[in-house]
């Protein structure tokens, strides 16, 4: 498992937040390696995946979120990263970026250190919410689930409906009560229309 982080381990501004960008299709890593040549603080979590290609099977590293990459910078510094080839836009709520809460990138970024084995799924955001009390992801929380007959901890990006799974056991959690919604989120280019901004989300790429 391996993971993309370009982190200048300065001291950061309280004024600076974690932000999702959507990136052209398999354009994840580059726009990374770009933005940390800009010196920019970004997150873009790989993962080795096996594949298949006649008899032989080897590991290719593939985007946890596939699609995004996450950066953390002032709200108002957000121009030198749009202007990042490959990158298509910020997720706003209206023309406003919203931020991320660092809760969730630090989440992801504890399980990815961990080497734990980690793998993307559908979003979750109904389920009971637990809190992990011991071990490496002691004081991460999350959706517990019962997944192929092994206790799952899923792990959310809410702000883009991105969830991952990792293996915890039951016995290291205690139950949470659940987080108030969020609100509605859209690119730039949104209409409101999921089936037109995924049209228009194409067009533009």
């Amino acid at each position: 498992m391996l993971h993309t982080d370009c982190t200048d381990r300065g001291v950061l501004s309280p004024q600076k937040e974690w932000y999702a960008f959507r990136v052209r299709a398999r354009h994840e890593k580059s726009v990374a390696l770009q933005l940390g040549e800009k010196r920019e603080e970004c997150f873009a979590p790989l993962i080795r995946v096996p594949r298949r290609w006649g008899k032989r099977v080897a590991n290719v590293e593939l985007p946890l979120f596939s699609g995004y990459v996450f950066c953390c910078s002032h709200r108002f510094g957000l121009l030198p990263i749009l202007t990042t080839p490959g990158i298509v836009d910020v997720i706003r709520a209206g023309n406003s970026p919203v931020p991320i809460p660092g809760s969730e990138i630090s989440a992801i970024k504890r399980v990815i250190s961990a080497f734990l084995s980690v793998e993307p799924c559908r979003y979750v955001d109904v389920g009971k919410r637990v809190e992990i009390q011991r071990g490496p992801l002691a004081g991460i929380s999350g959706i517990i689930t019962d997944c192929r007959k092994h206790n799952q901890l899923v792990i959310s990006v809410s702000l883009i409906r991105c969830s991952v799974l990792v293996h915890v056991n039951l016995s290291d959690v205690c139950g949470l009560p659940s987080p108030p919604p969020i609100p509605e989120t859209q690119s730039s280019f949104g209409t409101g229309n999921l089936e037109e901004d995924v049209r228009l989300l194409r067009f533009q790429i």
